[in-house]
């Protein structure tokens, strides 16, 4: 990984946690303490961060906005990010070897891993990578690649190519959409093309993907729904769509039937 690459996937923790320790990041980047102590003098130097024993903190932490109370609408919003996300947990099994692809429901995964053990974990999501390196029983793999400070993840064709280099027991796939005619589209040119790589890198791929986002376009297509294994999705889910998945011979899973049905 360049020094570039390190130093954005830094910046971009700070900006998150507001300060870090060297050797979660050592270990996450695959550096020696060193190199990272290194690569804070420099964010240091133009005013970043300011250096502790261990660690370092924004230089100047951004000002958190005003708390309010959710809304009806975010708190069912969040309520169905969790269904998922307590859903994939079920299907990873300890010692697995396994790939989040970014989005909204890889960090709820990632933290959920810690009640699994022997678990790897290749991901391009900066959060999800970071939150999986601190449970001392399982190991995160970062994509090399070109940060995207509002995804906090990384893309590119240093990502595609790294990819290419892993196989996983199951890829748990975030999509953005999934159209009337069970396509399934991203929000980017780069996750798309990254998806497709992963894709053939895994044994079992798993789609995720709220009910609310069926019946609508991203901006780029990945491909059919077909390229799934199983879909997970939220008990509110149309009928229309879950009979017309099962006729494709794939496994649909939602909070009810995974739980009761032990999966």
């Amino acid at each position: 990984m360049f020094a570039v690459e390190r130093i954005n996937i830094i910046r971009s923790y700070l900006r998150e946690h507001g300060k870090l320790d060297v050797h979660s990041i050592s270990k996450l980047l695959n550096v020696s303490e060193v190199t990272v102590r290194r690569d804070l003098e420099k964010l240091e130097a133009e005013g970043s961060l300011t250096r502790l024993h261990g660690g370092a903190i924004l230089a100047e932490p951004e000002t958190l906005p005003e708390s309010r109370e959710a809304t009806e609408e975010e708190r069912r919003e969040e309520e169905d990010l969790e269904e998922i996300a307590r859903v994939a947990f079920l299907m990873v099994r300890d010692n697995d070897v396994i790939m989040l692809t970014n989005g909204s429901i890889a960090l709820r995964l990632a933290r959920k891993l810690a009640g699994r053990s022997g678990v790897t974990v290749l991901t391009n999501d900066i959060m999800a990578a970071l939150e999986v390196s601190s449970q001392n029983a399982n190991k995160a793999v970062l994509l090399g690649g070109s940060p995207d400070a509002e995804s906090k993840a990384v893309f590119g064709s240093l990502s595609e190519a790294n990819v290419q280099k892993f196989f996983v027991n199951r890829i748990f796939v975030q999509v953005d959409g999934i159209s009337e005619q069970l396509q399934l589209t991203v929000s980017s040119q780069e996750k798309a093309a990254l998806i497709r790589e992963a894709l053939a890198c895994s044994e079992e791929k798993i789609i995720l993907c709220e009910a609310a986002r069926f019946s609508r376009n991203a901006f780029y297509r990945l491909g059919p729904l077909s390229l799934a294994s199983k879909v997970i999705t939220n008990t509110s889910v149309q009928e229309s769509y879950k009979t017309r998945i099962f006729a494709m011979d794939l496994q649909l899973f939602t909070s009810i039937n995974a739980f009761e049905g032990g999966a």
